[in-house]
C-alpha cells in the first residue's frame, strides 16, 4: 500500500503552516467555553534533568516509577496544540478510496504541516463510544513517528461520535484546535450532539466532512446489495434515476443540516469530496477557511 505522505507530498508540505493561535481562533469563530487554559503551566515533553533547572519542573510522579529525574519542557511560543480526530467506525471503510484510508493521508498531511511548523500534535481515534490516544508529538523529527501512528491506528465498529469525543477529552490535553475527519453517518440528533462536543474540545474546531465524489454516485445504477459495515444487515436495492436523485437529495440535506449545527456551535465546516486528493484540499479548502497558510 503507498505511503501515507510520500516524498513529493512532504516537499509541499513544507511549504504550509498551521495558522497562528490567535488567528485560528478569530477565524474559527472565537474562544471555546470550557477550554480555557494557562499557558505558562504547560508543557510537550520530557527531559532529562540537567543541573540549573528549575526544581519546580521536575516531575517526582516519572521519579517516583522510574527512578529518572526529569523535567517538563516549555512549548515555543505561540505554537498550535492541534488535536487530530479520526472517525475510526467501520462506516468509514466505504467510498473509492475508502473514507478512512482518505482520512488517515490527510490527518497524516495535517500532522505533518503542524510538525514542521514546530507545532503540537496528538491523534485520536474515536469508535464505538470510546477513543484511542496516540503519543503527543512535538518536534519536526518526529515526523515519521506521525505518519507510523496514523497508519497502525486500531479501528471499531459503530459510530457513536458524542461519547467518543467525551472519552477523548476525559484523557487528552486541552488543545488549541481540534479536527475531527468522520463521513458524518450518523443520525441526525446524535451526529448534532457530536457537534456540540466537537465546539468544546478546543479553542478552536473543524468538522472535516468526508463525501463521496459525485462521478461515483453518478455511475451508480442497476442492482445492488448493501452491507451496514457496523451491524452486518444487508439490503438489495435497484438504483434508478428516481431513487439516485432522492438519494441526493437526502445526502444535501443531511450535509446542509451539520452545517449549520457547526455554524451554530462555532466549528468550521469542511466538505471533502474524496475523489479531490487530500493534497490538493489542504492547498484548497482548508487554505480559505485559514487552516493552513503558505
Amino acid at each position: 500500500m503507498p505511503e501515507l505522505v510520500d516524498a513529493a507530498a512532504l516537499r509541499q508540505l513544507e511549504t504550509l503552516s498551521l495558522a497562528g493561535v490567535e488567528a485560528v481562533v478569530a477565524g474559527f469563530g472565537g474562544q471555546r467555553a470550557g477550554a480555557q487554559r494557562t499557558r505558562g503551566l504547560e508543557f510537550v515533553d520530557y527531559r532529562r534533568y540537567t543541573p540549573g533547572d528549575d526544581l519546580r519542573q521536575v516531575d517526582w510522579n516519572v521519579y517516583a516509577r522510574l527512578r529518572e529525574v526529569v523535567v517538563k519542557a516549555a512549548p515555543a511560543e505561540g505554537h498550535v496544540d492541534l488535536a487530530l480526530l479520526l472517525d475510526g467506525s467501520r462506516s468509514m471503510d466505504d467510498g473509492s478510496p475508502a473514507r478512512f484510508r482518505y482520512a488517515q493521508e490527510l490527518g497524516a498531511m495535517l500532522g505533518t504541516v503542524a510538525l514542521l511548523g514546530s507545532d503540537v500534535v496528538a491523534v485520536h481515534m474515536l469508535a464505538d463510544g470510546t477513543s484511542f490516544t496516540g503519543a503527543r508529538l512535538a518536534a519536526p523529527h518526529l515526523v515519521g513517528e506521525l505518519i507510523e501512528e496514523v497508519g497502525e491506528l486500531p479501528r471499531g465498529t459503530r459510530t457513536d461520535l458524542a461519547a467518543s469525543l467525551r472519552d477523548c477529552r476525559r484523557g487528552a490535553e486541552p488543545a488549541d484546535l481540534a479536527v475531527l475527519l468522520s463521513d458524518g453517518l450518523a443520525e441526525p440528533d446524535a451526529l448534532a450532539e457530536a457537534v456540540d462536543e466537537l465546539s468544546g474540545s478546543a479553542r478552536a474546531a473543524a468538522f472535516v466532512h468526508l463525501v463521496e465524489g459525485e462521478a461515483a454516485r453518478a455511475a451508480l445504477e442497476g442492482a445492488y446489495e448493501l452491507e451496514d459495515r457496523e451491524t452486518g444487515e444487508r439490503l438489495v436495492v435497484e438504483v434508478t434515476p428516481r431513487v439516485r436523485a432522492t438519494y441526493e437529495g437526502r445526502l444535501r440535506a443531511a450535509a446542509a443540516a451539520l452545517k449549520d449545527r457547526c455554524g451554530d456551535r462555532g466549528v468550521t465546516y469542511l466538505r471533502a469530496p474524496t475523489d479531490v486528493p487530500p493534497l490538493d484540499f489542504l492547498f484548497g479548502a482548508a487554505r480559505d477557511v485559514r487552516l493552513v497558510s503558505l
